[in-house]
């Protein structure tokens, strides 16, 4: 999406940390921008990605579960767990389960810093969950900021305590293990296995059949060894 590449570009280390970004000129015009965005935006069908909610057949919801039926689509044979939180703008396939205390759809942390203060950016985007996934106890996965979706792939688990971060896409029978944290705008490909407590910085790529072991920190791109090929 156009307005996401260039809300992207703007937040570039090579853009946010010039001189002419740090002006006085430009840092009130970049502050009630985002005042008027943060107030306006939310409003609009941007910020209205599912406009009908429905409920499939055989699910198994939990009493306690906080869903926004009116503006969340859920599939059929699914199991919601007590006191999980499901926002506005979810698309959950079928066969999924989610477990105690998950919130999904939730703001990001998007922030922008001022000499005097910190604004948040208001996110308009929502979350897809595909067929078979299974999200583990008190992970949280939020909505992308702008325009595109937070999307899970087919058959991928991730287990307790997880953060995925906003616009992040996740391939298929992928792992993630407790504790990992993956920043907003990071891309999870196929079959990729990562360990407990990774730090995935924001906006890299994990290639297919990558392989993290425990407590790994991530700062760039990670691409598939030769020794990989072949391991699954």
């Amino acid at each position: 999406m156009i307005l996401q590449r260039c809300f992207l570009k703007l937040k570039s280390a090579a853009v946010a940390d010039s001189w002419f970004m740090h002006t006085s000129v430009m840092q009130y015009l970049i502050k009630t921008g985002l005042y008027f965005f943060n107030r306006i935006a939310p409003k609009t069908p941007l910020c209205q990605r599912v406009r009908a909610g429905s409920l499939g057949k055989n699910n198994d919801i939990h009493p306690t579960a906080i869903i926004d039926y009116d503006r969340v689509i859920i599939g059929d044979f699914c199991t919601i767990g007590e006191n999980a939180v499901i926002e506005k703008n979810t698309i959950i396939g079928s066969h999924v389960t989610i477990g105690p205390g998950v919130v999904i759809g939730s703001e990001g942390f998007e922030v922008r810093r001022f000499k005097d203060e910190i604004i948040p950016v208001a996110h308009l985007g929502g979350v897809i969950i595909h067929d078979n996934v299974s999200v583990g106890p008190r992970t949280c996965i939020d909505k992308s900021s702008l325009g595109e979706y937070t999307e899970i792939g087919e058959s991928t688990r991730l287990l307790g305590g997880v953060e995925v971060g906003h616009g992040i896409k996740i391939g298929k029978n992928v792992t993630v293990s407790e504790g990992t944290m993956i920043g907003g705008y990071s891309k999870i490909g196929d079959r990729v296995i990562i360990g407990r407590r990774c730090s995935i910085t924001d906006g890299l790529t994990l290639e297919d059949d990558v392989v993290l072991p425990d407590n790994t920190v991530v700062t760039r791109d990670v691409k598939r060894t030769p020794q990989e090929t072949g391991r699954l």
